[in-house]
């Protein structure tokens, strides 16, 4: 397999079941870097929320954070910012808190709440970003969001997913773990921001390798020819890719690479 470019989701793709990048993954990026292959990680956290993983990687090029809202060049500046309207972000705000969601929305190295609560302490925790209580979320929501990320148990964000698509037809939604319902401006996705950033850096999708397991993964793996599912993905990503590796937990990643590109 000739690759010029390896992208990755991070969270239960490159990072392993404990969130961290395991010393093969590091090993196996480090030698394909060493041969000229270009890593480009592709997450829905936020840019800052990336730094602890991207700081240990010696990327060369930009970037892609929340879910393709946010370019970061490869010493961690964000340059290129897509937002959601203030308005639009206050409407979903509203719809999502109605059916019982948890919602955050972002700005700069902090996430928004209405107050403190087990979801926000958890993802305080799993994100290293500041969390601000600010006591009405809707109200406080008067400027531009990179996105939206609304919190519930796994059942009902499936049931509200293609509600929600429906209900606001010019917004993108997505879901990036079981229990995430995020919402982002219409036509931001990692797919659309893999194609911006091909055209800065020169990739081509033939020459290019993905790595996913949810859904929000699914529009870069359109992008590329080379297209790989995690063992743990949902069964609507497996379908969506040409190849399946093992899971996160086996260093599926850092394997594929290994058989397939540097062998």
């Amino acid at each position: 397999m000739q690759i010029d470019a390896i992208v990755t989701d991070l969270d239960d793709t490159l990072l392993n079941e404990n969130a961290e990048l395991s010393d093969l993954t590091l090993s196996v990026l480090a030698r394909a870097k060493a041969r000229g292959i270009r890593h480009i990680p592709a997450s829905g956290r936020a840019a800052r929320s990336m730094y602890p993983y991207t700081s240990k990687l010696g990327l060369t090029v930009p970037y892609i954070a929340c879910n393709g809202s946010q370019l970061v060049t490869p010493d961690h500046q964000v340059f290129d910012t897509v937002c959601l309207d203030a308005g639009r972000a206050r409407e979903i705000i509203r719809y999502c808190k109605a059916r019982g969601f948890y919602v955050q929305s972002y700005r700069d190295d902090d996430f928004y709440i209405d107050a403190e609560c087990d979801a926000s302490v958890s993802y305080q925790r799993s994100s290293l970003m500041n969390a601000v209580a600010v006591g009405d979320l809707e109200a406080f929501t008067t400027f531009p969001v990179p996105k939206l990320l609304c919190v519930h148990d796994p059942a009902e964000v499936e049931r509200t997913y293609p509600d929600i698509r429906a209900a606001f037809p010019d917004v993108e939604f997505t879901i990036s773990k079981p229990y995430f319902l995020e919402a982002q401006p219409a036509g931001v996705s990692k797919g659309a921001a893999l194609k911006r950033l091909a055209g800065m850096i020169g990739l081509t999708p033939e020459r290019t390798l993905v790595f996913g397991d949810s859904l929000n993964d699914v529009s870069m793996m359109a992008y590329a020819v080379h297209s790989v599912a995690m063992g743990n993905a949902r069964d609507d990503v497996k379908a969506a890719a040409r190849y399946i590796c093992q899971t996160n937990a086996e260093d599926g990643v850092a394997r594929f690479i290994q058989e397939h590109v540097l062998a």
